[in-house]
């Protein structure tokens, strides 16, 4: 009838990893190689970072890429495609002023997940709060510059 409840679902376990293996002829191998040695990494781990980043959503027109971003920085895609949104926005200190819903409709993700995506910034160090925002009063915040 029902699945034992007792037993975990072994895919929802933090250390449950798929291995896919893929096939390729010798004149690619040498170049996999090669670019492997070129980016001072092992072929397993040059494959392994391209495996990662087919599924991004592509690089916008000044080159971000939410993904590739959100990874490097220890955040969510959500926090990194509102911090460029703000970033956008900022003046050249770094500083913007609104509304936390507004980044966030801006950043395509829901108008209330603005204050979770400001807070995963603040601890990340890619944004400070400067005015705190509140009922019907927008902050203001100082956003970081990432090269």
């Amino acid at each position: 009838m029902g699945g034992n409840l007792s037993m975990p679902d072994p895919v929802a376990r933090p250390d449950a990893f798929y291995r896919f293996s893929v096939k390729c002829d010798r004149a690619m191998n040498a170049r996999l190689e090669t670019a492997a040695r070129e980016a001072g990494v092992t072929v397993t781990t040059f494959v392994q970072r391209h495996f990662e980043t087919i599924l991004d959503e592509p690089a916008d027109g000044t080159g971000f890429s939410p993904d590739v971003f959100a990874r490097k920085h220890g955040i969510s895609v959500q926090a990194a495609r509102m911090w460029s949104v703000m970033r956008k926005q900022a003046d050249p200190v770094g500083d913007v002023t609104g509304a936390l819903r507004d980044f966030a409709t801006a950043a395509r993700i829901g108008a209330g997940q603005g204050g979770e995506c400001l807070s995963e910034l603040v601890i990340a160090n890619l944004a400070r709060i400067i005015a705190r925002p509140g009922p019907g009063r927008v902050g203001t915040f100082r956003i970081s510059k990432v090269a």
